[in-house]
């Protein structure tokens, strides 16, 4: 079995995050795409999240219809940390973390990066506007000597963030 890891704050998640979540299931032949919510992102003040409850609530909510989309409820905040207990418990299942390409300005940040990107295959997903930033990150020196896929999909204009600042205006 093969599934797709797609972590974040989703805050909230949005129609972006379906669409990765669908074009992976398509270009890696994945049986499921776990969207794993964290409670807490180390990089982010506490006071810009919506409830952990309310963003699990409606990430359920917004990938109800995909039936190969699961969100899955995980205590570990470190992406490193939690693919090694996953896989650990799941011998038989070959997983894969997908991510923006956005994410790859602070990726030499996060806990054990280079541990995590020798752990699983990255699969980077870069819209228009991050194409000439993508090798020009700190990470992408050793992201380039692993295993890794890069997509590029359409620009959608979409984030969490600006969903966010247009709900406050």
């Amino acid at each position: 079995m093969k599934i797709g890891l797609l972590g974040g704050s989703f805050n909230p998640p949005h129609l972006g995050h379906i669409h990765i979540s669908q074009l992976a299931i398509k270009k890696l032949g994945l049986n499921q795409v776990w969207w794993i919510p964290t409670a807490q992102n180390p990089f982010k003040e506490k006071s810009i999240y919506e409830s952990y409850k309310n963003r699990v609530l409606k990430c359920e909510i917004l990938a109800k219809s995909q039936s190969k989309i699961h969100i899955k409820q995980f205590d570990e905040i470190y992406t490193q940390r939690l693919i090694s207990r996953l896989q650990t418990r799941y011998k038989n299942i070959e997983f894969f973390w997908l991510m923006g390409a956005d994410n790859l300005e602070k990726f030499h940040q996060w806990e054990n990066f280079k541990k995590l990107i020798l752990q699983i295959p990255l699969i980077i997903f870069a819209r228009e506007k991050f194409l000439t930033k993508i090798k020009k990150t700190q990470s992408w020196k050793f992201i380039s000597s692993t295993k890794y896929k890069i997509f590029y999909t359409k620009n959608l204009d979409i984030s969490s963030s600006e969903i966010r600042k247009n709900s406050n205006e």
